[in-house]
């Protein structure tokens, strides 16, 4: 796919990068939902009309044999350093995206930690996310049980 997109514009090349990650990972877990699609498009800037070119990107995509790794460093390379803030916004994307199906599996949370690894992000946005959820999670469970005790 990235040589088929080669001559377009850099922020252009970027968006697409960002949406064959974010098919592959609705992928990952056996299923490209309807909720994961409406998901992404929502996040990606599009008028109306273009929303059929990126259903066709994202399809593309899901079909795409290369692994997410080759497209997590594609990304990275392209950015050359510039952007940090991005890559990160990309993981927490990514984040959203495999929970918006409300199914959050092992494989999606696998190649979000994978990808914030290629992308070098030391203190990934999902790691603290994933700290404060249980964080909350633990507070009220242990609330909730010192009122029913």
């Amino acid at each position: 796919m990235w040589d088929k997109y080669r001559k377009e514009s850099k922020q252009t090349i970027c968006i697409i990068g960002v949406l064959i990650l974010a098919a592959k990972l609705a992928k990952a877990d056996g299923h490209f939902s309807i909720l994961e699609e409406e998901e992404i498009l929502s996040i990606v800037p599009h008028e109306p009309e273009q929303a059929i070119i990126l259903r066709k990107i994202l399809h593309e995509a899901s079909e795409d044999d290369k692994p997410f790794e080759y497209d997590a460093d594609r990304i990275k390379k392209l950015l050359d350093g510039d952007h940090p803030d991005f890559l990160e916004f990309i993981v927490a994307v990514l984040y959203r995206i495999a929970h918006s199906d409300h199914i959050y599996s092992e494989e999606e949370e696998n190649m979000i930690l994978k990808i914030s690894q290629i992308f070098d992000i030391k203190d990934p946005l999902v790691d603290r996310i994933l700290s404060s959820t249980k964080n909350i999670f633990s507070f009220k469970f242990s609330y909730w049980s010192k009122q029913n005790a």
